[in-house]
């Protein structure tokens, strides 16, 4: 009975939001000027939250962008070969790289993190028995 109350009261909250509390506006972007869309900025409030691009014009997105509030990139994520599949995936505090996770050997499964402190590298750990699980740390 609790919870269904809760689930009641949630609903009527979301349902006195403004529809644009949650709507997000679409920015297209015809990189190339071919004439096909090869670019997409997400915004809401003003802010971008999150941008899409066809780097290589074949009509698949190769890399998303997400931004936190502030307009700094916090998640990059790339397909760096261009073969349909993200391949690297990039996190970042107040604008600065933290982390940079690779699919090296594209088998679908990140076998390569980088840890940067400060724009350089601090640890490298490889999965070199593809497992998922790294099984050699280099410190530097």
């Amino acid at each position: 009975m609790i919870r269904l109350l809760i689930v009641i009261l949630a609903s009527l909250f979301f349902m006195t939001l403004p529809l644009s509390a949650f709507a997000s506006e679409v920015k297209t972007t015809d990189i190339n000027k071919d004439g096909e869309i090869d670019g997409w900025t997400y915004v809401r409030d003003g802010n971008v939250e999150k941008q899409e691009l066809d780097i290589n014009f074949d009509g698949k997105v190769d890399a998303v962008f997400l931004y936190e509030w502030n307009g700094k990139v916090k998640e990059e994520i790339l397909d760096t070969d261009y073969d349909g599949r993200m391949d690297n995936w990039r996190v970042y505090e107040d604008g600065n790289l933290m982390t940079d996770r690779l699919d090296s050997n594209k088998d679908g499964r990140i076998d390569i993190w980088f840890y940067v402190d400060h724009g350089k590298i601090i640890r490298l750990e490889k999965d070199t028995t593809g497992d998922g699980k790294p099984d050699t740390v280099s410190e530097f």
